[in-house]
């Protein structure tokens, strides 16, 4: 397998210095600063800082979650982001670590070519989150995903076909929308016309008067939809434009429930959304049960 451009194989003297460098520039590490894009993303001083950890309990936090694993030998060929950069006490910086994906950082790539896979990478997720980092849940969404069992399968229809109950009855859809939505396939059902959008929402408000109960049914619903195509641009659409007619308080507050189906409908909603930070505390306790 090639290696990436403007990097250098291996060799047994890095391997030996990696843990040796970490351990040395952690120690002198003062502040962390997460720096907006991945390698490319041009010099360290141009880029936006999405958070700045000072705080010792934090930077210790920061190092244990970024130093703990298995060196793969290997490297990630994607670009990753964030960037994590330290700095020592003088505001020198001291190295860069990038995440890449869920699982791995690649500390000091171009010196090292030997990206770190991380021990605990759905704490690091959330600990970025938590910090302020938003657009943190989308690395997790296919591992929840392939952990519920709801990725696609390869002999079935990428979307709902038209006409088929019981596709709605195994899905949960709520029982008042069935006889709507059952001659509509679930490539159609993205499109449906905002009429009949407004139609269902006014039917479900009248099934179920509760919004933080309304948001579990969609979330559940929304949840079980196969990955990625049926819920990201068929049915999954739809489920959305229903959840916009509640508060994000309402759905937080059902995402919080703990039931791992409607935490999975949760992060497909705040993956969409500008910030997925309050959702992503939602849902953390599930997420760290689910996931290593």
């Amino acid at each position: 397998m090639p290696w990436a451009k403007g990097v250098r194989p291996l060799t047994y003297d890095d391997a030996v210095l990696l843990p040796e460098w970490l351990s040395d520039v952690w120690a002198r590490t003062q502040v962390v600063r997460v720096l907006e894009d991945g390698i490319g993303g041009g010099p360290l001083d141009d880029r936006a800082v999405l958070f700045q950890l000072a705080d010792r309990t934090r930077v210790n936090r920061a190092r244990e979650l970024t130093t703990n694993g298995q060196f793969t030998g290997d490297i990630c060929r994607c670009l990753g982001g964030p960037t994590l950069a330290l700095y020592d006490a003088n505001d020198r910086i001291l190295g860069i670590g990038t995440i890449h994906g869920h699982g791995s950082i690649s500390w000091e790539r171009s010196r090292f070519a030997d990206d770190l896979k991380l021990a605990e990478p759905t704490a690091l997720t959330l600990f970025l989150s938590e910090c302020g980092v938003t657009g943190q849940l989308q690395s997790l969404f296919t591992d929840l995903v392939m952990t519920l069992g709801y990725y696609e399968r390869s002999d079935a229809p990428q979307f709902r076909p038209a006409g088929v109950p019981a596709v709605l009855t195994d899905r949960q859809v709520p029982t008042t929308l069935r006889d709507m939505l059952v001659s509509v396939g679930g490539n159609s059902a993205a499109n449906l016309p905002q009429e009949r959008v407004r139609v269902l929402v006014q039917r479900l408000a009248v099934a179920e008067p509760g919004p933080i109960a309304r948001a579990d049914a969609l979330l559940g619903w929304l949840g079980r939809l196969p990955y990625p195509t049926e819920a990201l641009w068929g049915e999954g659409v739809l489920v959305r434009q229903l959840l916009a007619t509640l508060s994000e308080v309402d759905i937080v507050a059902a995402a919080a429930t703990g039931e791992a189906v409607v935490a999975l409908g949760a992060l497909n909603w705040a993956v969409h959304q500008p910030d997925d930070r309050v959702v992503a505390a939602a849902i953390a306790p599930t997420l760290r049960r689910l996931l290593p």
